[in-house]
């Protein structure tokens, strides 16, 4: 028997969750409440949306929902509470019944849709039009050379170049991989660090893209044990397996969709780092000293160059960095092509430097930080942070993004490196080959220890960070 498509809606009413805009509204700035947008795009462009809300296609609802699908999107892994909309209440009814059908538990729909929301004064956001964040603050124009992502690692002539940050500031060389092992050899030996290692293990996933499901995901896990701490190469090379499954299933380009991706992960990144710059650039002040600590890549150098843009005067002081000097060879060079006034320092002066007053703020990256908000950052950023506690001196960290399987410092695996790196520098040797060695790559500094964290939405609290769907 035949149904129209108000009965249908209205018998899927019968067995969801509805709630009304003020309910909605309520929920808005609650952390655990995901909005989900069902409405053709063009409608989003002409009329806005929630903010925050995520975009999800009626026609895709079933599919990336259900945890069996090739097309399952992790967003909806999690134990938030989902509020689909659409524009009047019709389609997220459909939907959300479709989405409880496949699996999906916590989740209702607002009854009235976006229509109802903007009439019971709900605030929207416009869709972003014109420039992206990064355009937006001249981004691509203040980057020193070693952090522009042609030269951090590329994709050309069916290989990968690897800027080789090794040999930087004397050289701008590049190391060229026309295999996965390669590109893997290449990661291990510090030829890059940082984003470095993820850009170069997405386009290594090209050199193979023609080869099958099975060899990509091989190659996922030899890229991934090169630098076990860096979990943003794991996250990124799960995405590039995501688009180049649904390439396959579909029977399209997977190496076109793996090329794809990569820019749109690129973009992302580059906009999120100018909007956490401008952050951290806002709370630096005319005349501050700031530490750092290795290698803080765009976001940090980026927050400098625009304080210096903002008219600020600022002096950095650069711990050199053992073993493998990337204070000295990359922080340093790349802060002086800003035309900003640095100060190179060895690892073990910046408590002295501290105690004169020459540090107002200490400023780093952070390879990764965990939902309780612990910085994994390189060896000697946790002994600074100490110290700058003791001398009350805020230190800041930048995130790159949320990794929601590192949730306490427990989960988090410290690369411990051959300790024959430490008996030499730069393949000097500093003392014999009978003396015992130690080279954990990284430490972890606890949250009492850091004032912020720089994030998309802002500078947080270490403590909050759990709360943030997105960082």
């Amino acid at each position: 028997m035949t149904k129209t498509a108000k009965e249908m809606v209205d018998l899927a009413n019968q067995q969801i969750e509805t709630i009304n805009v003020g309910q909605a509204k309520l929920m808005l700035d609650d952390p655990k409440m995901t909005f989900v947008d069902l409405r053709d795009i063009r409608e989003i462009n002409a009329e806005g949306m929630i903010p925050g809300a995520f975009h999800m296609p009626r026609g895709m609802t079933e599919f990336w929902v259900d945890k069996q699908s090739p097309y399952y999107k992790k967003i909806f892994d999690n134990n938030h509470k989902f509020v689909f909309y659409c524009n009047k209440g019709w389609r997220s009814a459909l939907a959300t019944k479709a989405a409880q059908d496949v699996g999906l538990k916590n989740l209702c729909h607002v009854d009235g849709g976006f229509t109802a929301w903007v009439e019971q004064g709900g605030v929207k956001a416009e869709k972003p039009q014109g420039k992206s964040p990064a355009q937006k603050e001249g981004v691509y124009d203040l980057l020193p050379f070693v952090v522009n992502p042609d030269n951090i690692s590329r994709f050309e002539g069916g290989k990968v170049l690897i800027g080789d940050r090794r040999k930087y500031p004397f050289s701008k060389e590049f190391i060229t991989c026309d295999s996965v092992d390669a590109v893997a050899i290449s990661i291990k030996n510090m030829v890059t660090q940082g984003s470095g290692p993820w850009m170069a293990a997405v386009n290594a996933m090209r050199i193979i893209a023609c080869d099958g499901m099975d060899t990509l995901k091989a190659a996922r896990n030899t890229l991934v044990a090169t630098r076990p701490t860096n979990t943003a190469m794991a996250l990124r090379l799960d995405e590039i397996l995501e688009v180049a499954k649904t390439a396959d299933d579909q029977g399209l380009s997977i190496d076109q969709a793996i090329a794809y991706k990569i820019d749109a992960i690129k973009n992302t990144i580059y906009d999120n780092y100018a909007i956490r710059a401008r952050a951290m650039a806002n709370l630096i002040d005319d005349g501050d000293g700031i530490l750092t600590m290795c290698f803080g890549e765009a976001g940090f150098l980026l927050s400098l160059a625009m304080a210096k843009r903002d008219g600020k005067n600022i002096t950095v002081y650069v711990p050199e960095t053992r073993p493998y000097l990337q204070g000295a060879k990359l922080t340093a060079p790349s802060i002086n092509e800003l035309g900003i006034k640095v100060n190179l320092i060895t690892d073990n002066m910046p408590a002295h430097i501290m105690r004169e007053g020459n540090i107002q703020k200490y400023i780093t990256a952070a390879d990764l930080i965990t939902l309780d908000g612990h910085v994994c950052n390189k060896i000697g950023t946790y002994q600074n942070a100490i110290t700058a506690h003791h001398h009350e001196i805020p230190y800041f960290a930048f995130a790159w993004g949320r990794d929601d399987a590192k949730k306490t410092r427990d989960d988090v695996v410290i690369e411990e490196r051959n300790p024959a790196e430490i008996r030499e520098v730069l393949g000097t040797p500093t003392t014999t080959d009978n003396i015992g060695a130690r080279y954990p790559t990284f430490d972890i500094t606890p949250p009492k220890y850091v004032s912020g964290v720089i994030t998309v939405h802002g500078v947080l609290s270490p403590y909050t960070l759990k709360n943030y769907k997105t960082w």
